[in-house]
């Protein structure tokens, strides 16, 4: 379908929000905040810019606009556009409308979303390259306090502030909220659980200097992302120039798909996963796992199936090892084995000019 087709134009499925009013932006017309992200993943590389303004009629405006900059990502796409994005919010944050335009070798795809009266009217279009037209439409109620999502980075700036001001966390405490996904039809409506993590301290690659950044994940059962923002304020009076003029601040994000690759797996009689096979050379036979071996738990957490394993290791690190506690022949043995898999950090360009990196958990 097209909805399907339009929600995989970038290597990632990329999740955001809308917020209530916010108490402390400048009313009048003009641009509230704006910048560039940069996305690294593996050899793909691009920006995208967005900006947040507010309209004459007081409305809100995001709009952001995706550039390739890998000579790969523009030979796959027969561009270096890849998709503009607009939304527009009512002064109370209540949806207006929403629009996604790529125009690639790929395929063509237009979504619009137009609300009136509560209720939503999705129209998805998509054209193959060749001319293969297919279409979707649907009207559907947005109830009050939910939230809407996307594909472009520059709605996870929405998210922060969403987090910022309408969604206190402590430490270690999880909230499931529902989300609007505007580019999809048949499956408009989706859970999305916050959980605040222990912040981490981060390092500008080119300035050395340190920051300690505040951590959310945002989970749905196909991705991860981990939101960083700044924790405290930091020379408030040069936000010319300093990276953190204000506690909240969004800084970039995190996301990763790990696996165990070269294993097959299967449900094991009464809990655990069952290995099948081991492919030879993988991390996995070089770690020592075998047929035959019932995995129990990763790192230290009960695997129910061979479901809840993928499950589990999906959205780990993939550069961290994992301990894989395994029952073989009536002993429980502990094996630490290399995961494969891709790990992207996207970050404000504008704040950090060569990116940062991630130090640890901050004391």
């Amino acid at each position: 379908m097209a909805h399907g087709r339009a929600r995989t134009l970038v290597a990632t499925a990329l999740v955001a929000f809308f917020f209530s009013m916010l108490p402390g932006f400048p009313r009048q017309a003009g641009v509230i905040e704006s910048g560039t992200f940069f996305f690294q993943i593996e050899e793909d590389v691009g920006v995208e810019g967005f900006e947040f303004a507010r309209l004459d009629d007081g409305h809100l405006r995001l709009t952001s606009e995706f550039q390739a900059l890998s000579e790969q990502l523009v030979l796959d796409f027969g561009t270096d556009k890849l998709f503009t994005q607009e939304i527009v919010l009512t002064p109370d944050f209540s949806l207006v409308s929403y629009k996604l335009d790529s125009d690639t070798e790929r395929g063509t795809v237009r979504v619009e979303v137009t609300v009136e009266g509560g209720v939503a009217t999705m129209r998805v279009e998509f054209e193959s390259p060749q001319g293969e037209r297919e279409s979707g439409e649907r009207q559907v109620i947005l109830e009050d306090e939910v939230l809407t999502t996307g594909i472009a980075a520059s709605q996870f700036f929405l998210m922060q502030e969403f987090l910022n001001r309408k969604l206190e966390l402590a430490e270690g405490e999880s909230r499931t909220l529902l989300a609007f996904d505007p580019t999809d039809v048949e499956e408009p409506f989706v859970e999305l659980t916050f959980t605040r993590l222990r912040p981490v301290l981060i390092e500008d690659t080119r300035t050395k200097r340190r920051l300690k950044a505040a951590r959310v994940a945002v989970e749905q059962e196909e991705f991860r992302v981990e939101l960083l923002a700044c924790a405290e304020a930091v020379d408030a009076e040069t936000e010319a120039t300093e990276p953190c003029p204000r506690a909240g601040r969004f800084l970039g994000f995190l996301s990763s798909t790990a696996t165990l690759a070269g294993v097959q797996l299967e449900d094991a009689p009464g809990g655990g996963a069952r290995v099948v096979k081991v492919e030879p050379g993988s991390f996995a036979a070089q770690a020592g796992l075998r047929p035959g071996d019932v995995i129990t738990h990763i790192n230290g957490v009960e695997v129910e199936d061979a479901r809840a394993l993928r499950a589990l290791i999906r959205f780990l690190d993939p550069d961290e090892p994992v301990t894989l506690t395994v029952r073989r022949d009536g002993q429980t043995l502990e094996l630490t084995v290399r995961l494969s898999g891709s790990r992207l950090l996207v970050f404000r360009f504008d704040v950090f000019e060569g990116g940062f990196a991630i130090l640890g958990e901050a004391p």
